[in-house]
């Protein structure tokens, strides 16, 4: 029974992101924004909502959308590029658990080159601000094999900041994601500083090279429930909308956490138990 739902609350983007297409697809964008009944995931057993896009502070309700989903009892997630952050601190307090701000780099230029717009700033004060408010927020470092040269500052910049940093494995950045063992070994490492939250499943996951077609790791139908900005569910995943679970050509070496992390769950494997290791440690959202 699925315990997890990803809410693609809107599809509307604020920057260009070069992780993700989500921002250039033009079929996203005529998609409907409209309330959602959060009753049936309570009856269904979920118990964490996490909030993605597109970035999600651009939808106007959702103020809204998130106290109807905290009456129903959810851990609520939250991802943002922190552009819009400051005017809409006030009114998120007490609404999102886990605040997640995206940082590419921990260089002003580059972290703007790879969003596409002049964001480093507002991203930081994102940071700083939630920390007032004791919003708890915590770094989304998406890890590729560009940026990974730059963990140790992006580490000192989370000290800094006195936040935790998440590590994530780039898992859909034209057909470059991966990683070679010597490079998951110098993640593992630095993963080591108090200020560090990653799951060893995912980073195991990435050296490997993801899904197989032919003997599938996915277990999205099992394990996620997705939520459109239309109120709509897809299914097994958004990537794949009703087709083969972890068989069509687009599962091809998937690693989109948001259904691969939770898959982790199910299935007794080392990913399994690597998975509940770092559930055990506190390492994963």
């Amino acid at each position: 029974m699925p315990k997890i739902c990803n809410y693609f609350i809107t599809f509307q983007c604020n920057d260009t992101c070069e992780f993700s297409t989500i921002w250039d697809r033009e079929d996203l964008k005529k998609h409907e924004e409209k309330p959602f009944d959060f009753k049936p995931l309570k009856d269904a057993g979920v118990k964490q909502l996490n909030i993605l896009g597109g970035e999600p502070l651009l939808r106007q309700d959702l103020v809204e959308v998130l106290k109807s989903a905290k009456q129903f009892g959810f851990r609520i997630a939250l991802s943002t590029n922190g552009i819009l952050y400051a005017e809409k601190a006030k009114e998120l307090k007490g609404l999102v658990d886990d605040l997640y701000v995206y940082l590419d780099y921990p260089i002003e230029e580059e972290h703007d080159r790879s969003r596409g717009v002049e964001c480093f700033r507002e991203a930081i004060e994102a940071i700083k601000l939630a920390k007032e408010l004791g919003q708890n927020p915590k770094i989304y470092f998406t890890v590729t094999r560009d940026s990974i040269r730059f963990l140790p500052e992006m580490l000192d910049l989370a000290e800094k900041l006195q936040v935790f940093i998440y590590l994530e494995p780039v898992y859909d950045f034209y057909g470059s994601q991966g990683f070679d063992p010597m490079s998951v070994q110098h993640v593992k490492y630095y993963g080591r500083r108090k200020n560090v939250l990653l799951n060893p499943a995912m980073w195991e996951f990435a050296k490997e090279g993801g899904n197989k077609n032919y003997l599938p790791r996915c277990r999205a139908r099992e394990t996620v429930v997705t939520i459109l900005p239309d109120g709509n569910t897809a299914t097994p995943c958004f990537f794949n909308q009703n087709g083969r679970q972890g068989k069509e050509n687009v599962c091809s070496s998937c690693m989109r956490w948001p259904y691969m992390l939770p898959s982790f769950s199910l299935g007794l494997d080392k990913y399994f138990w690597l998975n509940l290791w770092s559930k055990i440690k506190g390492g994963i959202r």
